[in-house]
């Protein structure tokens, strides 16, 4: 077995090479993890590297599977449900870690201490907002 970057396995599987090994209960288990802990705790905490990429790559995964695998009934109903909950708690994280983004803008433009707990991704929301947050407000 190879393990491979998440956009290299999925151009492959998409092109029939190789086959993906279903983590996606693994991802729901790290979110599910991360939400228990951001319920807890009100400052931004460090989350997983490449979580968001992960489980985007899942979502990805489980939607294709559904569409174009087939495969017995039990099996088709095992994807759905693990993409209904994968998707509701990505959600639910994304929406949680906005609101924190949101008042850690409000109160910390541009911090490097913050910026040193956020994702890639939230990096980008966080110094895009404190732009904006600098440019009606001032500072």
């Amino acid at each position: 077995m190879i393990l491979l970057e998440d956009w290299k396995a999925k151009e492959l599987w998409e092109m029939g090479v190789v086959e993906i090994i279903d983590e996606a209960d693994k991802v729901i288990g790290e979110i599910d993890r991360i939400l228990n802990e951001e319920k807890k705790n009100a400052p931004l905490t460090p989350i997983p590297e490449g979580l968001y990429e992960k489980a985007e790559f899942y979502i990805y995964y489980l939607e294709k599977f559904v569409q174009v695998q087939g495969g017995s009934i039990e099996v088709l109903q095992t994807k759905l449900t693990k993409l209904r909950n994968l998707k509701k708690k990505y959600k639910m994280l994304k929406n949680i870690r906005f609101k924190k983004i949101l008042e850690a803008v409000r109160l910390r433009p541009n911090s490097m201490e913050i910026l040193s707990r956020l994702s890639p991704e939230e990096k980008r929301v966080y110094l895009e907002i404190s732009r904006i947050r600098n440019e009606w407000i001032g500072e």
